[in-house]
């Protein structure tokens, strides 16, 4: 079987993956490169399509990873960089993208050619802001893996129109599309090859014991409601404060970033959220980290806002949650029928009721069942089945 070279359209720069920063596209990427039928893989950073992403890859892919990783550059140019982090990995961070797409993927045919000679490559994304790749590289297969409706985000609400046009693009021209719930299927509506690929999860990264050493969450009163996830309007603030007033003697532990460099994300939220002296925001933790605070928890939960965007979503947390044998009490969305053992509700009474019901009746037995309820759901099968599906296309 021919080894694949792929070029990968990344929805995060490298250089946050590196600060702790994990999400679908940084998980496939490390078990596509643990795959045997994979040779290399020219990975480029996120592009920036605003003035503050531009600034913000000066500074920390053009600037600082350089510096800090002098001894993996392999080639520097005007306005863009080439790393070697290993034998089959490399990095491409190019802040001309935004000054002049021409140049960017000028040098890209420069790179890809300079990398695997004339082999064939496949051409994967997880970024629809671009779609230019589909008239400007030659690549054998043209996959697009959808993470969630972009159009639906709150971040991008300047860019739907972009955003909805180049799904349409993305519809017509990729060879095989992967969509992470259900429900981003009917956006690829013309399209005969979409699968639904769920996410995963690395069961021996959660499943390794874990000391906690950040006292914010070791020193606080049990049992903790806890939460991980970046802190944004999805979170349906009645629920939360519901479990606030009526479980004071309980802690409400929010783990994720609410903030950027300059301001809060949901000003409005955060400023609700610290009225109570059992709500705790603990801030980002790495993913490094993750696990040991998820151990803290005596219910995980999921109590996102019921919307179209949360509909297209397959939230990572369920499977973490579970990987700690954690009891979770969720929202209704989609992607959680998955597991039948997640309890759900969709009012803030129901939701208080099921947190209680499941702090009262977990045991070690339950525990040790959830952590087997997601034995088959690692990310190297979800890889595995990818790439299975894309050497049927090849051959």
């Amino acid at each position: 079987m021919q080894k694949i070279n792929i070029v990968m359209f990344n929805m995060s720069a490298y250089s946050d993956w590196q600060g702790g920063v994990s999400n679908r596209n940084y998980h496939l990427l490390k078990s596509l490169l643990a795959d045997e039928r994979v040779n290399k893989i020219l990975a480029i950073d996120y592009l920036p399509w605003s003035f503050k992403q531009f600034c913000k890859h000066i500074f920390f892919g053009y600037w600082l990873m350089p510096f800090f990783q002098h001894d993996k550059i392999l080639k520097r140019m005007f306005l863009a960089n080439l790393f070697q982090i290993n034998q089959n990995l490399y990095v491409f961070n190019a802040p001309l993208y935004y000054l002049s797409r021409p140049k960017f993927y000028q040098k890209l045919r420069e790179m890809i050619k300079e990398i695997w000679s004339a082999e064939k490559y496949i051409c994967w994304s997880c970024n629809p802001m671009e779609t230019e790749y589909y008239a400007q590289l030659s690549a054998n297969l043209y996959i697009f893996d959808a993470i969630d409706n972009w159009s639906l985000h709150p971040s991008y609400s300047k860019k739907i129109q972009l955003l909805k046009n180049n799904y349409k693009v993305i519809e017509l021209k990729s060879d095989v599309i992967f969509a992470v719930a259900n429900e981003l299927q009917n956006i690829f509506a013309t399209n005969n090859n979409v699968y639904w690929v769920p996410n995963g999860i690395d069961l021996h990264h959660y499943q390794n014991i874990r000391k906690i050493t950040d006292r914010r969450i070791a020193d606080l009163p049990r049992p903790i409601i806890g939460y991980i996830g970046v802190i944004l309007n999805r979170l349906d603030w009645p629920i939360i404060e519901y479990l606030a007033q009526h479980n004071p003697k309980k802690s409400i532990v929010l783990v994720g970033s609410y903030k950027g460099r300059l301001q809060y994300w949901d000003r409005e939220l955060i400023k609700k959220i610290k009225q109570y002296h059992n709500i705790h925001l603990l801030g980002f933790v790495t993913y490094q980290e993750a696990p040991s605070y998820i151990c803290q928890f005596d219910v995980g939960i999921i109590p996102h806002r019921i919307n179209t965007y949360v509909a297209s979503t397959n939230p990572m947390k369920m499977y973490e949650y579970f990987a700690c044998g954690k009891p979770i009490v969720a929202t209704p969305a989609p992607g959680l029928n998955m597991f039948p053992d997640i309890a759900l509700a969709d009012n803030p009474i129901d939701f208080n009721d099921l947190v209680i019901r499941e702090l009262l009746q977990d045991n070690s037995a339950a525990q040790e069942q959830r952590k087997k309820t997601i034995t088959n759901h690692s990310w190297t099968e979800r890889v595995n089945k990818m790439l299975n599906i894309i050497y049927e296309r090849l051959n």
